[in-house]
């Protein structure tokens, strides 16, 4: 129970979170990102990744719009807010199309974290994307343990991440979810 929770929590985080651009779109939205090549902190594959204190193409705050849950019969909107390496996150539960009515009982679950961003990585749709390792420490403010491997592209401050969930770096989505982004709201 306590990973399929984990799986979708990340999964709808990122989601958890990753991806760069095939162009110099990255730079072009935060020019003070820097490439992570230089750090000797992992990304869980290949030993690079960004330092804690340097900020990254994903460091803002991003929401996902009102949209069904995959496999679910309600409906989200996700806030996640990255900051030099730390994240948290927020989801709101629904029961109606347009977030309007909150599904009782539910839960709104909140989390937070760590993440790397990682090397750049070709996807067969021709985009460039970037590996990003997640580790969640709380979940609804409860320690939690769980590492996330994804990837992530970000386009006209538009964050697309990976489909699916991987817990290693070996199972790491290899394709993007267009379907419903993340936008930088800040």
């Amino acid at each position: 129970m306590k990973k399929i929770l984990a799986l979708t929590l990340v999964s709808a985080l990122m989601a958890g979170c990753g991806g760069g651009s095939s162009g110099g779109d990255l730079e072009a939205d935060n020019p003070d990102n820097g490439s992570g090549s230089d750090s000797s902190q992992g990304d869980g594959d290949n030993g690079s990744g960004t330092p804690t204190d340097q900020v990254t193409a994903l460091d803002g705050t991003w929401k996902k719009d009102c949209g069904p849950v995959e496999g679910q019969e309600h409906y989200d909107i996700v806030t996640v807010t990255h900051d030099r390496g730390a994240f948290t996150s927020s989801i709101e539960n629904f029961r109606d199309a347009s977030c309007t009515l909150p599904l009782e009982y539910s839960p709104n679950p909140t989390a937070s974290g760590t993440y790397t961003v990682g090397e750049e990585v070709s996807l067969s749709d021709g985009v460039t994307a970037t590996k990003m390792d997640s580790h969640i420490t709380q979940f609804n403010g409860a320690p939690f343990d769980i590492n996330d491997y994804n990837i992530f592209y970000i386009q006209n401050n538009i964050l697309y991440i990976g489909e699916g969930d991987a817990d290693t770096p070996q199972t790491r989505p290899a394709t993007l979810d267009y379907d419903r982004p993340y936008y930088r709201i800040n």
